[in-house]
């Protein structure tokens, strides 16, 4: 583009005299006594190309220092205050509650605040600078639901999640408390009525187990807190009362023989979908599990799926990670959709990206529906059969757990060794058989 030619420049960048290109944002009134300027200056180039490819990751950066001043806390203020103008010494005394009264110290402290005061910052700032003494931080429910986020981002897709997840529930615990009552309201003040009017509101929208779950992830993030934090209150998010929830033999229906004999028409005609058929009606195996396979992972000449986190897709839970011995007709399937193809590659490549599970199961969901319409029969069911078909040819239930993933199996220590893949081939063979 020439330099001649009008521009219309994006919103805070404008053009300087000597031709270069710069970001400029006037701070907020409310924060501009906090960091010290009224308006914010960056350089982002001497050309228009350059400019424009600087600025996102300039404006990010001043979103995100105004954001982070924001969300401060007074008393997180007052010790960056007193640390930038005073040294780390003394700011390491005050977090320690101890500086000497009638102290040169004490007497810097109270000038610091006297300059502060003059600078109208927030009192309850002023305050905390001048006498030397924090505030303890009062812990709220907004407080507990940042906590969480943050201890359970530990991978951008579990940030992106949680954060999700949390944010769909701060919105309902906002329209029952109100934003001061979440940002505000110490947790030891938050009641078991509170609880049960989230618990209320959720009901009036949501079903019974969704209500369980996001309930749950309140009660997970107070625990969390109140672990972090050495608090002693009880959790009044225990054990709520919900009328409806839990497990029901009726929630998902296992496939009988004869309705999976009936479905195999409707995967048979594509290579694709007739392996991760055959794969979840022949070891019970989550979608996503299967979907997201590398072509390593099947493990042919020993006749097992390795289960296993891959870049693309993670495990529901830690004893997700398993071996799991396939039939012969998985075997021949998965060696027809694997041939040709890289060890590290993703065995079926359409579904190795972020919701590719999700994506895999409508696909395939789509083809189940073409032969059973009843909406408690799903792609699911087939692990449902699985898990019933192990117990009625009389699996231990030690090695069904092992072969489903499901909580904490006791035969998980001789993966690897052959031996528990032998005893659970043995089972699955009755099952393959019948």
């Amino acid at each position: 583009m020439s330099d001649d030619m009008p521009l219309k420049l994006p919103r805070y960048v404008f053009r300087r005299a000597n031709g270069s290109f710069r970001y400029k944002r006037n701070v907020p009134l409310h924060l501009r006594a906090l960091i010290g300027k009224a308006t914010l200056y960056r350089q982002l180039g001497d050309s228009y190309k350059e400019a424009m490819q600087n600025l996102p990751l300039i404006h990010a950066r001043i979103e995100a220092l105004l954001e982070g001043e924001k969300e401060k806390s007074a008393r997180d203020r007052s010790i960056e205050i007193i640390r930038g103008a005073l040294g780390d010494e003394v700011a390491d005394m005050v977090l320690a509650n101890a500086v000497p009264e009638y102290s040169e110290i004490e007497d810097a402290l109270n000038e610091l605040g006297k300059a502060l005061h003059k600078q109208k910052l927030p009192s309850e700032i002023v305050e905390q600078v001048y006498s030397g003494k924090l505030r303890q931080e009062v812990i709220t429910l907004e407080t507990v639901l940042k906590d969480y986020v943050a201890y359970k981002s530990d991978t951008p897709k579990a940030e992106k999640e949680i954060t999700q997840r949390v944010e769909r529930l701060r919105k309902d615990m906002q329209h029952i408390y109100g934003k001061q009552k979440l940002k505000y309201v110490s947790l030891s003040d938050i009641s078991r009525q509170d609880a049960n009017d989230l618990r209320d509101h959720l009901l009036s929208r949501v079903s019974a187990n969704s209500a369980v779950r996001m309930l749950g992830v309140v009660r997970t993030a107070i625990n969390h807190a109140i672990v972090e934090h050495s608090l002693n209150i009880p959790n009044v998010f225990t054990n709520l009362r919900i009328k409806g929830a839990g497990a029901s033999k009726l929630d998902r229906l296992p496939l009988s023989d004869t309705q999976v004999v009936h479905l195999e028409p409707a995967y048979s005609n594509d290579t694709t979908a007739w392996a991760l058929f055959v794969c979840l009606r022949d070891t019970g195996c989550r979608v996503s599990e299967i979907a997201g396979l590398r072509v390593k992972d099947c493990d042919t000449d020993n006749g097992c799926l390795r289960i296993s986190p891959t870049p693309w897709r993670t495990l529901k839970t830690n004893n997700s990670q398993r071996s799991v011995p396939l039939s012969p007709e998985a075997i021949k399937a998965l060696e027809e959709v694997s041939q040709g193809k890289d060890p590290e590659a993703p065995l079926f490549p359409q579904y190795a990206k972020e919701r590719g599970g999700d994506n895999c199961s409508a696909m395939l969901m789509k083809r189940l529906r073409t032969i059973i319409t009843d909406k408690k029969l799903t792609m699911h069911s087939l692990r449902h059969r699985m898990k019933d078909k192990l117990r009625n040819t009389g699996c231990p239930e030690a090695i069904s757990m092992a072969i489903l993933g499901h909580g904490s199996n006791t035969v998980a220590a001789n993966y690897g060794s052959g031996y528990a893949l032998d005893v659970m081939r043995e089972h699955m063979k009755k099952v393959w058989a019948s």
